[in-house]
């Protein structure tokens, strides 16, 4: 049984690192374009798609309604929404992959 969703961002983030972690322990990346290469999909995979739940997203995070570059030149709602949230879960990611990979030098050291 699928767990309710809450429309908050953070359960797309957490969903997203999660998912991270796991191509991590099954990959190991060489450069770092394999690295913005998996970032990118991961983010990807985690955006909604539907109308309903982008909706549902943005009346809980009013920042997701705001234009954004990535949106296009005439971006419908549904393009803005998803986006910022490709915004948001490509800087949690980064920051995820950063922080796995300073623990990871820390462990190799002790």
């Amino acid at each position: 049984m699928e767990k309710e969703k809450n429309y908050y961002t953070q359960e797309l983030v957490d969903s997203a690192i999660e998912e991270l972690e796991e191509r991590l322990k099954e990959e190991e990346i060489d450069s770092s374009a394999q690295e913005d290469e998996i970032i990118a999909e991961i983010a990807d995979n985690n955006i909604p798609i539907y109308t309903y739940d982008l909706l549902q997203y943005a009346s809980n995070n009013f920042d997701l309604l705001q234009p954004t570059d990535l949106a296009g030149e005439y971006p419908n709602v549904d393009k803005i929404i998803q986006a910022n949230i490709y915004e948001i879960l490509t800087e949690e990611l980064y920051n995820a992959i950063c922080e796995i990979i300073d623990n990871e030098k820390e462990n190799e050291k002790e």
